[in-house]
């Protein structure tokens, strides 16, 4: 008993050249917005760490140190 064979799919087409370039150029500019978000990120970041907490009082009755910290009557 033969079965028949299925039609085979055409090949496809070849890609655009000008849609692949378009493609290309798209990437290109969104990683340069990737970046630039990425540096500027990083930039916050750092200016946040250099801005340091400055000299703290060891009295003070917050919960970030210091004696008001064991000793709320303080």
């Amino acid at each position: 008993m033969c079965l028949p064979s299925r039609p085979s799919a055409p090949p496809p087409p070849a890609p655009d050249p000008m849609a692949m370039e378009a493609q290309r150029q798209q990437r290109a500019e969104n990683q340069a917005v990737r970046s630039e978000r990425k540096a500027d990120v990083l930039e916050k970041g750092i200016r946040r760490a250099r801005g340091g907490s400055g000299r703290r009082s060891l009295l003070s009755k917050t919960s970030k140190g210091g004696m008001g910290y064991y000793n709320e009557f303080l």
